[in-house]
């Protein structure tokens, strides 16, 4: 289960922010929501942090398509 923490509108794509380390997913992931929505991951994002630690706290993907919000729960399909 992935918790969305923050998104972001890119075109017709979504940035996501994952709570967590998320390491299972990858680019061409397939997510979906309790409602049988499927999600494709276009790809993982890699942010800057000024603490390394901190790159466990959160995770940022770009997906397809874009109708979610900060609070969906997500899972690998």
């Amino acid at each position: 289960m992935f918790k969305i923490i923050d998104t972001f509108q890119i075109g017709d794509n979504l940035s996501v922010t994952f709570e967590g380390k998320c390491e299972q997913i990858k680019n061409g992931t397939k997510l979906a929501d309790n409602h049988g929505n499927l999600y494709m991951v276009v790809s993982v994002g890699t942010t800057r942090h000024n603490n390394p630690s901190d790159i466990t706290k959160s995770t940022t993907v770009l997906i397809s398509p874009s109708n979610l919000k900060k609070g969906d729960l997500l899972y690998i399909q």
